[in-house]
């Protein structure tokens, strides 16, 4: 598949070395939750609440759906982030 519009499904081994959340500027040490869309990482409590465009929520997303946990620098296949306190 090399349409670009699908690009962000398959990351590849592009995930950062040294990930910053993109909302809160926190170092991030793993796990830590990976958008393919926007390609940015993110805590997880930011990663849970993360929408990748303002119209994603008129177009129906949930919130996070988009993000995928990284852990031992390896992407999960389920989407979105586990609950968490």
């Amino acid at each position: 598949m090399t349409d670009p519009n699908f690009t962000w499904l398959n990351p590849g081994s592009h995930l950062p070395e040294h990930p910053i959340c993109a909302a809160c500027e926190t170092e991030l040490t793993e796990p830590y939750g990976w958008c393919g869309g926007c390609r940015k990482a993110y805590c997880l409590p930011c990663g849970r609440g993360h929408f990748c465009t303002p119209a994603c929520p008129a177009n129906g997303c949930h919130a996070g759906l988009c993000v995928r946990l990284v852990l031992g620098g390896v992407l999960s296949e389920t989407w979105g982030l586990p609950d968490g306190g």
